[in-house]
């Protein structure tokens, strides 16, 4: 996971949904995403097609998932509109 390539998608695209385009650039790195146990891909939150992850209580975890196999887990929480802070995952 390269979250440099991350923060930096956040940057550049300041009117997209954070949750939307962090999906997006895990996909660019090849990861399957489940955000809290829902698998998820960034075209279903542009689209609008799953609840607003935006308002669930923070932090939200996440699993990346590569070839059906857990690669990572992990807690995001925002501290702004298109800043987030990566920090160790959360317990079921």
């Amino acid at each position: 996971m390269n979250i440099e390539k991350i923060f930096s998608a956040l940057k550049n695209d300041p009117m997209n949904s954070a949750i939307g385009i962090i999906c997006s650039e895990f996909e660019h790195q090849n990861y399957e995403i489940e955000i809290e146990g829902i698998r998820i891909s960034s075209n279903e939150i542009f689209e609008n097609k799953v609840p607003s992850l935006e308002e669930v209580v923070e932090p939200l975890n996440f699993k990346l998932f590569k070839n059906d196999n857990l690669e990572q887990k992990f807690s995001i929480t925002f501290t702004d509109f298109h800043k987030v802070v990566f920090q160790e995952y959360r317990n079921d």
